[in-house]
């Protein structure tokens, strides 16, 4: 008996210098064809995980960490986020995170103080 699994690609890229010294600049992802962008953040976390022994950025255990708030439920305001695909110029998964993603879907993910200073970054443990 076989078994398929569909999957969907995902192009991830990401603006910091240091995630991008473990993982260059973009990612051509696999995903599970049901994947929202907190899948995608989580596949880019064991990808990191995979080639260094702590996530790159000081004070932060991973890039979810670093960028979704987990009692809120939303991304932080110095995660700036946006996305397209070939049939949609705009995918809103700042606002609407666990949406699946399109196949071919492109993310892009910079992490910028432009919008004001940085969010305290909560520990789920603390919260």
């Amino acid at each position: 008996m076989c078994r398929f699994v569909l999957t969907k690609r995902v192009t991830f890229v990401i603006r910091d210098p240091d995630i991008n010294r473990v993982l260059g600049n973009q990612l051509d992802l696999l995903m599970d064809e049901k994947a929202n962008m907190i899948d995608v953040i989580k596949k880019v976390d064991e990808l990191i995980l995979q080639r260094t022994s702590s996530f790159p950025v000081k004070g932060c255990r991973s890039l979810l960490h670093l960028t979704f708030h987990p009692v809120e439920r939303r991304f932080y305001t110095h995660a700036a986020l946006t996305a397209y695909s070939e049939t949609e110029r705009f995918l809103d998964v700042k606002t609407d995170p666990f949406s699946p993603l399109p196949d071919g879907a492109v993310v892009i993910l910079a992490l910028t103080i432009c919008g004001g200073e940085w969010e305290q970054i909560v520990d789920v443990n603390d919260a």
